[in-house]
């Protein structure tokens, strides 16, 4: 069976007669993509029987859930095994993919003419791939001039019964003029199946918008999670992306910026935490900030501790045209190796085109400061407490900027459970 009939035989299962015509239309154009770009393996892939998870029922999983309602007057989508659980709190404005095209829910259709999809044309096969292979996925959109209150929270929840499934999550995310939202995604595995879930998310942050989007990884010692973040950003625009990672066979975190507006700010951070010895946990971190307008802000923010035999990759790119005068970049990567296994590969990047701006970059690979132990330790400190106080506050600079309360104590006991000292989850319990 050649390329395109395997394709289409996969495909069959998603196209139907309900479905809106412009993902048929989309879905068709990326099949000619897919075929142009796949190699023999792809093709491979695509002739497995246990390609995707199936859907189960909705109310085994009502109990689970209950542990992830960090906030009550938070507004929720949760996804099992990459689908939507339904008429759980389903609001207008935050529904799922799946549910507007196959429930028919029109007035959603004018986004996703407009913004679904767009960056299948961005040269990258494993987008393509997410597209037309996608089950479901968060959609939200919030209006023009409004400011949303509540935070929201896109839970993807994996409780996978066998190995080697494959998931493709895909998230549209629309935030109006003039209004503001807090997001929060969370991907975390009830159990230790290979899987690779191949998420990508589409942010558009219109004029005078305000956007905070955290991303927590946790859990996913046998994952192979990829996950895609394409931002677009208007004019006076201010977005921040936070990216906490704590385990996984393999995590890539790739973040693509395209400014386009001036007087914008962006502001990227990240931290990875690596604690198992035992496991060969690779953490890719790949930011591209196109600044294709002027006077505008961004500034990356990563750090990494690393144990055991954990590998941690940044390539941190800022690319400003020649339009774009008045730019003020700050690039920066932070990494402590606990041992002499770990390993930091970092590849800052700036291509610029212009002359007035103010762009900059550095990075810092290192140990835990002896003296800085040896000084605790003469104030009574243990040495083993003394390090994790050393690595904890370390990562504190990232935890500054998390505007979401809950979310911050969240990541606190995540650091510090990960840390594994019995004394400091002790202080900060009590």
């Amino acid at each position: 069976m050649n390329f395109n009939k395997k394709i289409d035989s996969k495909s069959r299962l998603e196209i139907n007669n309900n479905i809106n015509y412009y993902i048929n239309l989309i879905r068709t154009k990326s099949i000619k993509l897919l075929n142009k770009k796949f190699s023999l393996t792809d093709i491979q892939l695509i002739d497995s029987e246990y390609l995707f998870p199936v859907k189960e029922a909705e109310y085994i999983y009502y109990d689970i859930i209950n542990k992830y309602i960090l906030d009550k007057n938070g507004m929720y989508l949760f996804f099992i095994n990459g689908f939507y659980l339904l008429n759980f709190f389903k609001k207008k404005y935050l529904l799922s993919i799946n549910d507007i095209i196959t429930n028919n829910k029109n007035y959603c259709y004018s986004n996703i003419e407009k913004f679904y999809g767009k960056s299948i044309y961005n040269n990258d096969t494993l987008n393509l791939f997410n597209f037309f292979f996608s089950k479901d996925g968060a959609y939200i959109f919030i209006p023009d001039n409004f400011g949303f209150k509540p935070n929201i929270y896109i839970i993807y929840i994996y409780n996978l019964n066998y190995d080697y499934s494959i998931i493709n999550p895909r998230n549209l995310i629309i935030i109006g003029n003039n209004s503001k939202a807090k997001i929060v995604e969370i991907h975390e595995s009830l159990t230790n199946k290979i899987c690779f879930s191949n998420s990508v998310t589409e942010i558009y942050s219109r004029k005078n918008s305000n956007i905070d989007y955290i991303k927590i990884h946790n859990n996913l010692s046998f994952f192979y999670l990829r996950d895609k973040t394409f931002l677009t950003q208007k004019k006076n625009s201010t977005c921040s992306v936070s990216t906490f990672s704590f385990e996984g066979r393999l995590l890539i975190n790739n973040i693509k910026l395209i400014n386009l507006g001036n007087y914008s700010k962006f502001n990227l951070n990240g931290l990875t935490i690596i604690r198992k010895k035992l496991l060969n946990q690779l953490i890719y971190n790949k930011t591209l900030i196109d600044h294709l307008y002027p006077n505008c802000e961004s500034y990356q923010t990563y750090k990494s501790i690393l144990y055991g035999r954990s590998k941690v990759f940044f390539w941190g790119k800022i690319k400003i045209s020649k339009k774009a005068n008045n730019i003020n970049a700050l690039q920066k990567a932070n990494n402590i190796l606990i041992n002499n296994n770990a390993f930091v590969y970092t590849k800052p990047e700036l291509e610029i085109y212009t002359d007035n701006v103010k762009c900059s970059h550095g990075c810092t690979i290192g140990k835990i400061d002896k003296n800085k132990i040896f000084y605790l330790c003469s104030r009574g400190v243990i040495k083993t407490v003394a390090k994790s106080i050393l690595i904890f506050l370390f990562s504190k600079e990232i935890l500054k900027k998390i505007n979401i309360q809950n979310i911050k104590d969240l990541i606190i006991k995540i650091i510090i459970k990960n840390l594994d000292n019995y004394y400091l989850q002790k202080c900060y319990v009590s």
